[in-house]
C-alpha cells in the first residue's frame, strides 16, 4: 500500500495521465483496531472482518459498512455504465510463495472471462515477484463473505480482487525463495499502479477499436441505403418509360 500511494501521487508519466482520469479511493487500513491489539485477521471484537461482508454490523463491524456505503454512493452517483475500473483488497498470505491475486469467476464462453484475467497477467510480466500461475479465478465455498466476492456478486464488478503477498517470500526465476522486503513490496506497490496504468491504455485503445468498427458499420449501412434508394428510382423511371 505504502509502494501504490507514493506511485500514485508521484510525478511520473504514468502517474500523471492515471490522475487525470482515475479517481482513486484509498482505505489504508480496514481493521486498525485489531492491528493495534496484535491481531493481523481478527478485529478487536474478535471477528473476521474479511468475512463478514454479506451482512456487517454497525457496531462490530463499521468499517466494512463504510467500505459498502462507498461502492454505494459511486454506483449511485454515476453516469457511466462501469463506474468502478477496478476493487484491488490488499491482503498478506500466509501459505502460498510469491504475490498472486484472488478474482471474480466467469464461465469460459463469456468474454468476461478473458478480461479478468488481463491485469493480473500484465502484473505477472512486469516483475519476478507476481505469480499468474498462482492466481484463481473462482469462488469457493470459504469465501462466499469475503470482501471480493460480495462487492463482485452484489455491484458487478468485474476487476474485484484480493492482491495477496505471502509472509514467505518468492519464488525468482532461478526457482529459489528471494525475501519480500519491505523494500521489495513497496516495489510491488509501485508495480501494481504502473499495472493499472496500462491496463487503463489497453481499455481506452479497446474503446477506440470499438467506436470504429461501429461507425464502420454505421458507414456501410448507410452506403447500402443509398444504393437501394437510388436502384428504386432508377426502377420507377424504367417503368415510367415503358
Amino acid at each position: 500500500m505504502q509502494g501504490f500511494l507514493k506511485f500514485i501521487t508521484g510525478m511520473s508519466v504514468e502517474a500523471i495521465e492515471l490522475r487525470k482520469k482515475t479517481v482513486f479511493k484509498v482505505v489504508p487500513m480496514t481493521n486498525p483496531d485489531g492491528v493495534i491489539a496484535g491481531n493481523y485477521r481478527t478485529s478487536l471484537s474478535g471477528n473476521d472482518l474479511n468475512r463478514t461482508f454479506i451482512a456487517p454490523n454497525p457496531r462490530l463491524h463499521p468499517t466494512v459498512c463504510a467500505i459498502k456505503k462507498l461502492v454505494r454512493d459511486i454506483l449511485a452517483h454515476a453516469k457511466e455504465p462501469e463506474p468502478i475500473a477496478a476493487f484491488i483488497d490488499i491482503h498478506g498470505h500466509s501459505r502460498k510463495k510469491s504475490v498472486f491475486m484472488y478474482g471474480p469467476h466467469y464461465p469460459l464462453h463469456n468474454e468476461k472471462y478473458l478480461k479478468s484475467r488481463v491485469l493480473p497477467k500484465l502484473l505477472d510480466e512486469k516483475t519476478q515477484m507476481f505469480r499468474f500461475y498462482s492466481c484463481k479465478f473462482r469462488i469457493e465455498k470459504s469465501k462466499l463473505r469475503a470482501a471480493r466476492v460480495v462487492l463482485f456478486k452484489e455491484f458487478g464488478i468485474m476487476n474485484c480482487f484480493t492482491l495477496e503477498a505471502s509472509f514467505h517470500g518468492y519464488i525468482d526465476k532461478d526457482r529459489t525463495t528471494a525475501e519480500l522486503t519491505t523494500e521489495a513490496l513497496e516495489e510491488m506497490g509501485k508495480v501494481l499502479g504502473v499495472g493499472i496504468h496500462e491496463y487503463s491504455e489497453l481499455v481506452e485503445e479497446d474503446d477506440r477499436q470499438r467506436y470504429w468498427v461501429r461507425e464502420q458499420i454505421k458507414s456501410k449501412k448507410k452506403k447500402i441505403k443509398a444504393r437501394d434508394i437510388a436502384k428504386a428510382m432508377i426502377s420507377k423511371q424504367e417503368k415510367a418509360v415503358r
